[in-house]
């Protein structure tokens, strides 16, 4: 930034010079991840299938043996993001406005603004792109949200709706089922249950009236709302870039980020030139091994 990108800032007469940015929205990422501390360049995560079923033993015949199947490894990648500002000697002399950010605390707060918006972004790919194999994977080396997840024992289990439909009673019910009805790698019952619809700003009403009304919205029999003793969390996320796909989270969320250094900044003066320099950096990764817990339907 110089006199002539920031011409205005040295001309007399301006009312204010504000800043186009609106104000610091709250943290989403924190609801949709499981977040985790790093201290290494990469961390690893394996999972395994435990024992079967209890077999008959007929008499006077040895017990039948199971092992545990060992699942695949995943690795997170902490990966650095940065971004850097630098300001001329001749602009933080001239500037006759306080709005105009030269000084440390000002660049702090633009840069940790564009941090945070960064951070939500990788993280939310993770949703955006989930039946993508683009970015990101899960365990198996299927996309992240899938009907055909490859079970240790063999077969296939499924974390998507095998029909998407937009968000109503029956889609809900559904995807309830599909969602509790999940079987481990040995064929055991997980007994899960979703604790959070996550719907885009364009869902959010659809997800309250369905959720919180005492009688359902579908019909007009005074039919009492069966969904509402579910007590779901409702999150209405504006960083999901789709309008119609929505998830149903449950207690133990599987897409881990890993923070390995936290947003920090720093600042430093230019000898030859005079110029400021500011910059900010962190480093994380996000992955998932096995997506057991979460579930989508891309809606209509």
């Amino acid at each position: 930034m110089n006199r002539s990108t920031f011409s205005k800032s040295v001309v007399p007469g301006l009312f204010a010079f504000m800043n186009s940015a609106l104000a610091r929205r709250p943290k989403f990422y924190d609801q949709i991840t499981k977040v985790k501390t790093s201290k290494k360049a990469y961390e690893e995560s394996a999972y395994f299938a435990g024992i079967g079923l209890f077999a008959e033993k007929p008499e006077g015949e040895q017990i039948s043996y199971d092992s545990f199947i060992q699942g695949p490894t995943k690795r997170w990648v902490n990966k650095t993001f940065g971004l850097g500002l630098r300001i001329s000697e001749e602009l933080i002399e001239d500037s006759l406005y306080p709005d105009v950010p030269t000084e440390m605390g000002e660049m702090s707060k633009e840069l940790g603004n564009s941090a945070s918006e960064t951070l939500e972004i990788i993280i939310h790919d993770m949703y955006n792109n989930g039946t993508a194999t683009t970015y990101h994977t899960a365990g198996d080396g299927l996309a992240l949200f899938s009907t055909v997840h490859k079970s240790l024992n063999g077969g296939t289990w499924s974390n998507r709706s095998a029909a998407d439909g937009a968000l109503s009673a029956s889609t809900l019910r559904q995807a309830f089922l599909d969602f509790e009805n999940t079987l481990s790698d040995r064929g055991i019952q997980q007994v899960q249950r979703p604790k959070v619809l996550l719907v885009p700003p364009a869902l959010e009403y659809t997800a309250r009236e369905l959720v919180h009304s005492t009688y359902t919205p579908e019909d007009n029999n005074n039919s009492i709302n069966a969904l509402q003793s579910r007590n779901l969390q409702i999150i209405t996320d504006p960083f999901l870039t789709s309008s119609t796909a929505w998830f149903l989270l449950g207690d133990d969320n599987p897409i881990i980020t890993f923070m390995r250094r936290a947003p920090k900044f720093a600042n430093d003066g230019d000898f030859e030139t005079g110029d400021v320099k500011f910059k900010g950096t962190f480093r994380m990764s996000v992955e998932c091994n096995k997506p057991i817990g979460i579930y989508m339907n891309a809606g209509a």
